[in-house]
């Protein structure tokens, strides 16, 4: 099938998640304001920016925060958190559940009326781009930010009725954030959780298989249910699940890294049925490499991974 030219950023998109060919393979290029300021520095003007193209209208759905002063601010979830200084990154200092127990706990209320009505005007108005809502870090991350990391994985083992019961909870959060949304013009509903690690997964893969896919089958089918396509976001080593991905139905898999698992062998195992966004090293190629070898690779990329669809070229997360 020969590629549609001149068609709009949306458009490349859906093409790719359908494996179609476009005219060019879609990109996305994240760009810190700091970076952002030395490159208009760099090239002496803002001329550069022109030449980045935007494919997508995001909108993400806020957690609420009260500052507390020194960098550190409170969520909706009653979660401490602290700034990281020039890290563009926080992390938790005192979490609400110090017990495997949700007695006397309330989950906030997130996305009300304003918010959604800001989300319904931010989708109107951008039709030629793909319009997604992100709904970061609201389950197995949002569990180790509501027990400490160290605590939610000794919960699997020690107290699984307790993390039945809390990740339950956190799917029926998500089916209520997937509703509220469902008659916006909205094209799909990005999920975001860390589940890998360097080496394989945080919490090893049949903990995953048993807490957690269960309810993210639930999840994304909700979201299919209502016309939306599934991305989920898991930094690290996903291999040991990636055909459970695919069956519980995801559509689009980022960030796709390189360093953690050799992105040209899956793509070979199941790029035809699953697309993947990312690709691009930042652990390695990018800080490391020269400007040669990082064209090379990207060349190499839209070559193999993306030639017939299936593939959103992207830089990935450390």
């Amino acid at each position: 099938m020969y590629p549609v030219i001149g068609m709009t950023p949306r458009e490349r998109i859906i093409a790719a998640i359908a494996h179609q060919r476009a005219d060019y393979v879609p990109y996305v290029i994240p760009i810190d304001p700091e970076v952002t300021e030395r490159l208009d520095a760099h090239y002496g003007s803002q001329d550069w920016r022109k030449r980045i193209h935007g494919f997508f209208q995001g909108a993400g759905v806020s957690w609420g925060s009260e500052r507390e002063g020194k960098g550190r601010w409170t969520d909706a979830f009653g979660v401490l958190w602290e700034d990281a200084p020039g890290a563009g990154a926080w992390h938790s200092v005192d979490v609400p559940l110090k017990e495997p127990t949700l007695k006397g706990y309330e989950f906030p209320r997130l996305l009300p009326d304003e918010e959604l009505a800001r989300m319904r005007e931010a989708f109107s108005t951008s039709h030629d781009r793909y319009r997604v809502v992100n709904l970061g870090m609201l389950f197995f991350e949002r569990a180790w930010a509501l027990r400490g990391m160290g605590n939610i994985l000794m919960d699997f083992r020690l107290y699984p009725e307790f993390a039945h019961e809390l990740f339950e909870r956190l799917m029926e959060l998500h089916i209520e954030l997937i509703d509220r949304p469902a008659e916006l013009p909205i094209d799909g509903i990005r999920f975001g959780d860390d589940f890998g690690g360097q080496r394989g997964l945080i919490m090893g893969t049949p903990v995953w298989r048993e807490f957690l896919k269960p309810r993210l089958a639930r999840m994304y089918g909700r979201a299919h249910e209502c016309g939306f396509d599934v991305w989920i976001h898991s930094c690290g080593d996903n291999s040991p699940v990636i055909e459970d991905l695919i069956e519980i139905g995801v559509d689009v898999f980022n960030p796709f890294q390189p360093e953690a698992q050799d992105v040209y062998a899956m793509n070979r195992a199941v790029g035809e049925r699953i697309t993947f966004e990312g690709g691009i090293g930042t652990q390695e190629l990018l800080p490391r490499g020269t400007s040669e070898g990082i064209r090379a690779e990207v060349a190499r990329l839209c070559s193999e991974i993306g030639r017939g669809g299936g593939f959103i070229l992207s830089p990935t997360k450390p």
